[in-house]
């Protein structure tokens, strides 16, 4: 069982003082500051995706269902200002959570108004195993500062060179529901990971209707991602992509194929705000 991240990436890869500073403007309000204001409005933002939004994916080792990974959105106030939270939560069931288990949690802040990543969070916990790191963005100084913690020796501290537009890969995912997509078409994007960022190019391959258990045939735009470092492409698999072309846009089903793995992500159930409209879109 590998991470939601893992599986993303896995087909396209084979603290500073600026760090300090950007940390201590992410620490919330004590319970005895005032009552924040309330979050703006979807009128006021008009989000490509609705906040209080849980989107529930079923995992697949080639047909043997191995896991959940569930998508949430959430307002948070954090230093005087409202950021969304988006965060992923992946675990493993059945025979697997005994002999490998996983709870993998994984959480962006970004700015409303731009969909750019504020901080960047994982906790990876895999077969007994721990991996935490955080990533700070300073858009003013257009850099990152990529901490992944030791308990063992002193934490690794990177400080990245970002580019315009520059995304986290969950920031990333939410902000392509944004995305016109047209069929037949190219697009070009920046993913940071880790500590490297990566040229992603997205090729628009044609619908397909997606099989979902709950929601029957989902139309569905194929997406082709290749991600290449610094001019060199990186083939260690090949993934393919479906989004909803109803909106709002839904990643509705994800297939990665290695040499030594098959893994498939479904849809399996939408809640919360637009869901009912969006079940009747499908009908």
């Amino acid at each position: 069982m590998m991470s939601f991240r893992v599986l993303f990436f896995l087909s396209l890869l084979g603290a500073s003082v600026y760090g300090q500073e950007l940390y201590s403007a992410l620490v919330p309000f004590p319970s005895s500051a005032p009552p924040p204001p309330p979050p703006p409005s979807a009128t006021e933002l008009a989000l490509p995706f609705p906040i209080g939004e849980t989107l529930t994916y079923s995992i697949y080792w080639g047909v043997i269902g191995v896991g959940e990974s569930v998508a949430t959105t959430e307002w948070e106030w954090i230093h005087d200002q409202w950021l969304i939270r988006i965060q992923f939560r992946t675990q493993s069931n059945g025979v697997l959570a005994k002999l490998y288990p996983v709870d993998d949690t994984i959480k962006a802040y970004v700015d409303p108004e731009t969909l750019l990543p504020v901080q960047f969070l994982m906790d990876i916990n895999e077969g007994g195993k721990t991996r935490n790191s955080e990533t700070l963005f300073n858009w003013q100084r257009k850099e990152a500062y990529y901490t992944k913690f030791h308990d063992d020796k002193e934490d690794e501290v990177v400080t990245i060179d970002l580019k315009e537009g520059t995304r986290d890969l969950v920031s990333f995912m939410y902000f392509m529901r944004e995305t016109a997509f047209e069929d037949q078409q190219n697009y070009e994007f920046e993913v940071l990971s880790d500590d490297k960022i990566y040229e992603l190019e997205v090729a628009t391959d044609g619908y397909d209707k997606v099989k979902l258990d709950e929601y029957g045939k989902t139309k569905s735009l194929k997406l082709l991602p290749e991600a290449s470092f610094e001019g060199v492409f990186i083939r260690k698999g090949k993934m393919e992509l479906w989004l909803s072309a109803k909106q709002p846009q839904f990643l509705t089903k994800l297939v990665l194929d290695t040499p030594f793995a098959n893994v498939k992500l479904l849809l399996k159930k939408v809640t919360g705000p637009q869901a009912d409209a969006w079940e009747k879109e499908q009908e």
